[in-house]
């Protein structure tokens, strides 16, 4: 867990990156927003996004652009040469392209390198709507703690908590375990705001993947030139796909990003 002198350092770091962040004392974190902890670092900027709409919102505009979909498809071969890549498909159409772009989440195709590559287990839960109880500005909280522990407001007044990770990728061990880590979640989010009704009214789980880092991979993959892989790991895919629509377009068109060596295979 971060102390005082830990989060100063990292609200300087993140100051020294252009990241605006103020520090809070324990007085300041409870009068404003009724938390008991030695101290935060307050933030501002950050946004909050449907997913569904987001992603039918980007589906619709490539078909505007003239994008074509294949799907339910299945990708079950992907050949690439000097001049194009060839991507077959189970029962459906083979798709040649000059370029692919694989964005498959914590599922590695074989061709792309598996370093560093770990897949987490995590927990979530979402309270009743209640929304005279929450904090103020709906603020997004993430207890720097180890597991961490993250919380945010939705718009009908309920809020989401999550956390409590495992290194473990079996899919009936972790379903096993959503009433006993659903426990634990609501315990923890009684104890950062008490006035809450911490009891769950949905609970959840899934994987997400990570490397020893946190850094996502991006960019072409080695020794395949016209493959590239978009591996937004760490639980920051919106992020990192904003830096890999930049990355990936100037791979594409052999120009030189500046941040692509910090994403790269081969870094």
């Amino acid at each position: 867990m971060l102390g005082p002198p830990e989060l100063r350092d990292e609200a300087e770091a993140r100051r020294l990156a252009g990241i605006g962040a103020i520090c809070l004392t324990r007085q300041q974190l409870a009068e404003k927003f009724g938390i008991d902890r030695e101290g935060a670092i307050l933030g501002h900027g950050n946004i909050a996004l449907d997913p569904r709409k987001l992603t039918a919102g980007l589906l619709l505009k490539s078909l505007e652009r003239k994008a074509r979909f294949y799907a339910p498809v299945e990708a079950t071969m992907i050949e690439d040469s000097a001049e194009a890549v060839v991507v077959a498909t189970r029962d459906g159409p083979t798709i040649t392209a000059r370029h692919v772009v694989l964005a498959t989440g914590y599922e590695l195709v074989d061709i792309v390198p598996a370093t560093a590559h770990r897949i987490i287990s995590t927990w979530a839960i979402a309270t009743r709507p209640q929304p005279r109880k929450l904090w103020p500005d709906a603020a997004f909280i993430w207890e720097a703690s180890e597991p961490y522990l993250y919380m945010r407001t939705t718009v009908d007044g309920r809020v989401i908590c999550g956390g409590e990770d495992e290194d473990f990728i079996d899919e009936a061990r972790r379903d096993a375990l959503i009433a006993d880590k659903s426990t634990r979640i609501a315990e923890k989010l009684g104890l950062i705001v008490p006035h809450l009704d911490t009891r769950p009214d949905f609970a959840w789980t899934g994987s997400f993947g990570t490397t020893t880092t946190g850094l996502p991979y991006i960019g072409a993959i080695p020794r395949h030139p016209r493959i590239h892989a978009v591996m937004g790991y760490g639980g920051n895919g919106i992020t990192f796909s904003q830096v890999a629509s930049e990355i990936v377009p100037a791979s594409i068109n052999g120009l030189d990003d500046m941040d692509a060596r910090l994403f790269a295979f081969n870094r």
